[in-house]
């Protein structure tokens, strides 16, 4: 990786490889601080597992983690993701729920690997899993073993041909609606907010609808953006009564996302979402 460079102090979107990230919720925390980041929320994809980890690591560094999570969803609104802050760990229920979701995150993978191989890419499942370390896993596994068998130029060239939506090899996920996600997030007492709303098909659609069964918060701040797209959506979270969010959606794996710390979010942001808690 690059040498590590001040960043600003707060950051409510990075993964780590409890999901999709390169780093572990230690070796994550630690960036960040380095970084100089005091608030972090460590969000992978369904999945609260590296929570624990990440929150020892902060406490020795004096980073405040936000334990959260990235819901994926497939609908006709294209790639509408919900981050949930301020979830609980502990929360059996919920486990239950994001487990059901990693297993078809599972399923979905394996059903790409054959579609892949079938398609005369040679790629070994035993490899991704490989590759994933245990974590929830999902496409950027797979872009990772595509590259490494030399099959696609790069790391980030996997998700615009053999990975992309329109490519053969491609399998939709089997998850939550968008509505679905906001509402679940609700009911286990965290805080929703749409994670990169530029990714979002009819998002002016949507947002009344997510609005309605309690979407707290819009990622207005995030490294993709426009100036236009950040201007777009700090119009619509102040139409709509939603806390203006963001992050760096770091991962450590190709160029998606940016550095941690990489995104400035306002510093009462924090104070503004933890307000909304048992809001619905």
């Amino acid at each position: 990786m690059a040498a590590i460079t001040a960043g600003y102090a707060i950051d409510l979107h990075t993964h780590s490889l409890r999901s999709d990230g390169a780093l572990s919720p230690a070796e994550l925390v630690k960036r960040a601080a380095a970084r100089g980041v005091k608030i972090q929320a460590l969000s992978d994809h369904d999945t609260l597992a590296g929570i624990a980890e990440a929150t020892a690591t902060g406490e020795s560094l004096g980073v405040r983690i936000i334990p959260a999570t990235e819901l994926n969803t497939e609908s006709e609104w294209g790639d509408a993701h919900v981050l949930g802050y301020f979830i609980d760990p502990q929360d059996a229920a919920l486990e239950d729920r994001l487990r059901w979701l990693r297993e078809n995150r599972g399923r979905r993978i394996e059903l790409m690997v054959g579609n892949l191989n079938a398609l005369g890419y040679a790629v070994d499942l035993v490899r991704v899993l490989e590759i994933a370390q245990g974590g929830a896993l999902g496409r950027p596994h797979l872009a990772q073993a595509l590259f490494e068998k030399g099959y696609v130029k790069s790391y980030d060239a996997a998700f615009d041909t053999l990975l992309a939506k329109d490519s053969p090899a491609y399998v939709a996920r089997v998850g939550l609606s968008p509505i679905e996600a906001v509402t679940l997030v609700r009911e286990h007492g965290g805080v929703p907010s749409l994670a990169h709303p530029g990714t979002v098909l009819g998002l002016d659609e949507l947002l009344p609808e997510l609005v309605a069964v309690g979407l707290a918060g819009i990622e207005a701040y995030y490294g993709e953006h426009t100036p236009e797209m950040t201007a777009r959506c700090l119009d619509r979270a102040r139409t709509l009564d939603l806390v203006p969010t963001g992050g760096s959606d770091f991962h450590g794996r190709g160029d998606h996302g940016t550095d941690l710390g990489g995104v400035f979010v306002p510093p009462e942001t924090i104070e503004r979402l933890e307000s909304r808690r048992g809001r619905a």
